[in-house]
């Protein structure tokens, strides 16, 4: 069972996400935090698996406190949810090592998916999260100089769109997980990624 606390100012998310979670029989709701106080006290008391976090939540919370909360409370997952953000916004939440990232405009899916794969420590992004930061355009248009992905390339993006892992992926392509690895470098290099924190470039090359 996976206990999951809710930290959220807006009462009408908290019902929401109540609604959106309520037939995940392993997924179980254990309170909602409005301010950061009740938060604090809630993660002392609770002990939730998983913390769905919207980091504007309160014109208080900072992104400090989402490092104290990381530091003080390592046995429970941050699972941001919140509004479409700028890449820049998203990159500064993932220095802090946030690993799952999805917007509220995501689907049940991929909220349950994110669920799971923060219990399990594992990197999740939605869709939208995943095109924010790395651009909505997977294949450049055709251009001599521009070399292009490959259909396999391009299948693997969407796989790490979805979460996967390195030997989930291998699995379900039926490749080896040295070979999964080598088209990701090949992807980045292909890509042209120019970030200057490559942060999120090694959460996708070490992901396993």
């Amino acid at each position: 069972m996976i206990d999951v606390l809710i930290a959220d100012n807006q009462p009408l998310t908290h019902e929401g996400i109540k609604a959106t979670l309520a037939n995940i029989v392993d997924i179980n709701i254990i309170g909602t935090a409005a301010y950061p106080i009740e938060l604090e006290q809630l993660l002392i008391i609770r002990k939730p698996g998983v913390i769905i976090l919207d980091p504007n939540y309160n014109h208080r919370f900072t992104i400090a406190d989402i490092k104290n909360i990381k530091l003080k409370h390592s046995n429970s997952r941050v699972l941001v949810l919140s509004n479409r953000q700028s890449r820049e916004e998203i990159q500064t939440l993932i220095d802090t090592g946030i690993k799952n990232y999805v917007f509220k405009e995501c689907s049940r899916e991929e909220l349950v998916h994110a669920i799971y794969s923060a219990a399990k420590g594992e990197q999740f992004f939605c869709k939208n999260t995943f095109q924010t930061l790395f651009g909505n355009k997977l294949l450049p248009e055709k251009d001599d100089n521009i070399p292009q992905l490959s259909s396999r390339e391009t299948e693997l993006i969407h796989l790490i769109a979805e979460g996967l892992t390195n030997k989930e992926i291998a699995d379900k392509l039926f490749l080896s997980v040295h070979t999964i690895k080598t088209h990701r470098k090949n992807i980045i290099k292909k890509l042209g990624f120019s970030f200057k924190n490559t942060t999120e470039l090694a959460q996708l090359l070490n992901k396993s």
